[in-house]
C-alpha cells in the first residue's frame, strides 16, 4: 500500500483527521486535484476497502450483480455519479459506508448532505516538506529502476502541474534527460514536427519549441532583461516582444 506522505502541517492535520476516521464508522470525501493522493489518504483509512469507479458501480448496482453488505468502499470521482437516488438507496438497503474522492469544488446538493466530513488536501506547491520527500522517494525510484547513479538536486527538473503525477515524471525525464545529446534532442523535435505538421504556418506555429525554453532558461540564468537581452544576442525591444508574445508559457 502506498504511503500518504504527510510532512507538512497541513497534510499532518490531513493525516490526523483520517486516523479518526479509521475509528468512526461514516461517510467521508476527499477532495483535491489530480495526484494530491486522494486514493492514497482513503486506502490509509480502509485500507481492504474495494475501489469503484462511478461508471462501474452504477452500472453493477443496475444489474444488481452486486453482492456486498455492511462494508466499506471506495468511489473514485464521485462527481460522475448520474443517478444519485440509485445510489443512496443501494447504500442505506446493504449498510455500506461510503469513501469517495473528488476532483469538483461543488457537488450535488444531495451529495453533500450525505457525507459527515470533507478532507481537502492541497496541492503540493502549498506543501513543501511533502514536495521535498515525494522527490526524493521518486529520486531513489527512478535511480533503481534506471539502473543509474543518483543525480544531483539542482538537475532535477520538476514539473507539479498535476502534482505527484506530473513531478514522478518530471523526474524520471530527468534521469533519462542525462544520457540525451544535442543528436536526440534534434531527433525527438524532428519526430514531433513531422507528426504534426499542417497548415501554411508551421515555421511560425512551432517556433515555441525552440523559444521558450531559451527564454525560460535564460530568466533563470541571466534574472535581469539587460543580461537575457546582452547573451541572446537580441536587443532589449525585441526581447520583451518575445517575452511579451510566450507569457501564458513563461
Amino acid at each position: 500500500m502506498q504511503e500518504f506522505i504527510a510532512a507538512s502541517s497541513n497534510s499532518k492535520e490531513i493525516l490526523n483527521s483520517a486516523k479518526l476516521l479509521q475509528a468512526v464508522n461514516i461517510h467521508a470525501l476527499i477532495y483535491g486535484e489530480t495526484g494530491v493522493g486522494k486514493k492514497t489518504l482513503a486506502k490509509f483509512i480502509t485500507p481492504d476497502a474495494k475501489v469503484f469507479t462511478c461508471y462501474e458501480l452504477q452500472k453493477d448496482i443496475s444489474q444488481k450483480v452486486l453482492d456486498i453488505n455492511k462494508q466499506t468502499i471506495i468511489i473514485e470521482k464521485i462527481e460522475e455519479l448520474t443517478n444519485i437516488d440509485l445510489l443512496l438507496s443501494w447504500i442505506e438497503e446493504n449498510e455500506i459506508r461510503i469513501i469517495a474522492t473528488t476532483q469538483a469544488k461543488k457537488l450535488n446538493q444531495k451529495l453533500n448532505d450525505f457525507f459527515s466530513i470533507t478532507l481537502s488536501i492541497p496541492p503540493l506547491n502549498q506543501r513543501e516538506d511533502d514536495l521535498k520527500l515525494l522527490t526524493q522517494k521518486f529520486s531513489n525510484e527512478a535511480s533503481k529502476v534506471l539502473r543509474t547513479e543518483k543525480i544531483l538536486p539542482s538537475k532535477l527538473m520538476l514539473n507539479t502541474n498535476k502534482n505527484a503525477h506530473s513531478l514522478r515524471k518530471s523526474i524520471y525525464f530527468s534521469y533519462l534527460f542525462e544520457t540525451v545529446g544535442e543528436d536526440e534532442i534534434l531527433m525527438f523535435l524532428e519526430n514531433y514536427m513531422f507528426t504534426n505538421l499542417q497548415g501554411e504556418n508551421s515555421y511560425k506555429d512551432f517556433l515555441y519549441l525552440f523559444e521558450v525554453p531559451l527564454l525560460k532558461a535564460a530568466k533563470k540564468k541571466y534574472k535581469s532583461q539587460v543580461q537575457m537581452a546582452k547573451y541572446l544576442g537580441l536587443n532589449r525591444i525585441t526581447l520583451r516582444k518575445k517575452l511579451d508574445t510566450h507569457k501564458e508559457l513563461l
